[in-house]
């Protein structure tokens, strides 16, 4: 009988130290530096009184009591408390599996050591920096599943669009994250949940535009407004989207792309060709005022010859030619029948005079 009471009364002693270990583990995590300092004592005084205790609820067994019992409390109380880790640019949360608060706690833990109960107590972590996401058909980019998204237009044609988004988890709504998602997988949410958000936005949004938007002036319209979108979906949760875009050009069906390059063809055709007119035009002008300047100094030239002045024009150049003049008469000159003379000056002879 004695060692049954002895025995319950230990299992009460142990209950009673798991919840002051739950206490004590509380005060510790507290951003207070005297709460840190009373957790601390508290799991000193657990110490001392489990020896204590044990020692009277076993005295005839000297050895048990004495040295057994109080080692083996001892050794057992670090297992009974948990330990773990928050690194920097993470965020921890504390769900307590027992008790009137049980659940979910709205605090979020801070970086640094994080003491508990893991009887009663589980400790989630997520990162806060901004992680990265690529959706796109590629293999060699992203992952090597066709992750691109297809939504689209008004018309009915499928487009096709590679996506890259940044987004980042708020530290004081972990929690919310954790209720809704039960888990601290990112990577599970941003390639599952997310994508599926980023997907029905880009169908619900495009659908109100033409081809010719999506592919042209609209798009970039378009992607704002479906992250705005997808923003306004995840903020309840603690998610908020830094970066969203597209990885290249939205892909609309073939046939599309040929017709639209056909037509933007077709403009620079008819571009060219009127750049060409003009530019024959332009030339045209140039030479009608060219031969309109050449006949007005032509007019003004000849309205300016007087009889006069062509007497003293060619007084003028006889002038220059006497001037040039060495003396000696030309070695060939025209008589009026229009034949040439050779004149020899040594052939010629002087006849004499008075014979």
């Amino acid at each position: 009988m004695k060692y049954a009471i002895r025995t319950v009364l230990t299992v009460i002693m142990l209950l009673v130290y798991n919840y002051a270990l739950s206490f004590a583990t509380s005060l510790i995590r507290m951003d207070s530096d005297i709460a840190v300092a009373g957790g601390v004592a508290v799991l000193l005084a657990m110490l001392g009184s489990a020896v204590w205790l044990a020692g009277k609820i076993w005295p005839n067994i000297k050895t048990f009591a004495t040295k057994v019992l109080p080692m083996i409390l001892i050794a057992a109380l670090p297992f009974m408390s948990g330990c773990s880790r928050v690194d920097p640019g993470h965020v921890g949360i504390e769900v307590d599996m027992y008790g009137k608060d049980r659940g979910v706690q709205d605090t979020a833990i801070k970086t640094g050591m994080v003491w508990y109960n893991p009887l009663t107590t589980n400790i989630f972590t997520w990162p806060t920096s901004i992680q990265t996401a690529v959706w796109t058909r590629s293999a060699t980019e992203g992952s090597r599943n066709n992750d691109e998204i297809t939504y689209n237009s008004s018309e009915g044609l499928t487009f096709t669009a590679d996506i890259s988004l940044s987004h980042r988890l708020i530290p004081e709504k972990v929690a919310a994250f954790y209720v809704k998602f039960r888990s601290d997988d990112l990577t599970a949410f941003t390639h599952g949940f997310l994508r599926n958000v980023a997907r029905d936005a880009f169908n619900e949004i495009a659908s109100k535009h033409t081809t010719d938007q999506l592919y042209g002036a609209q798009k970039d319209a378009v992607l704002a407004e479906v992250r705005e979108r997808v923003n306004a979906q995840v903020a309840d949760i603690g998610v908020v989207i830094e970066q969203f875009g597209y990885v290249g050009a939205p892909r609309p069906p073939q046939a599309v792309v040929d017709a639209i390059n056909a037509k933007i063809k077709a403009i620079q055709d008819a571009q060219a060709a009127e750049n060409k007119v003009a530019q024959i035009k332009a030339e045209a002008e140039q030479n009608v005022a060219k031969a309109e300047g050449q006949s007005k100094a032509n007019a003004t030239l000849n309205a300016s010859l007087t009889p006069n002045l062509i007497e003293w024009r060619k007084l003028q150049l006889l002038e220059e030619a006497i001037g040039k003049w060495d003396g000696r008469r030309p070695m060939v000159e025209g008589s009026s029948s229009g034949l040439l003379l050779n004149i020899n000056p040594q052939q010629m002879t002087v006849a004499p005079t008075g014979k």
